[in-house]
């Protein structure tokens, strides 16, 4: 199994895409309604958050990488 399939079977994990999006909602709920003096919790939070969008789009990217270099050889 190649790097591409391995990424796209963890997007296509019920159990794992569905903790993802609790976590991100989780550091979500707390920016929104975190005491207004709490800026250091808030910036931790969205740096939190921050980062578990970069790897869901990390992971998006190896499958769609893999998918244009198909269609690149296709059409050489």
């Amino acid at each position: 199994m190649n790097r591409a399939e391995r990424a796209g079977n963890y997007l296509r994990d019920e159990f794992f895409v569905e903790l993802l999006e609790a976590q991100k909602n989780l550091y979500k709920s707390y920016v929104f309604n975190s005491a207004e003096h709490d800026v250091e919790g808030r910036e931790r939070a969205l740096v939190k958050l921050r980062a578990m969008e970069d790897f869901e789009a990390s992971l998006r990217s190896i499958v769609q990488q893999a998918d244009i270099d198909k269609k690149r050889f296709k059409v050489f």
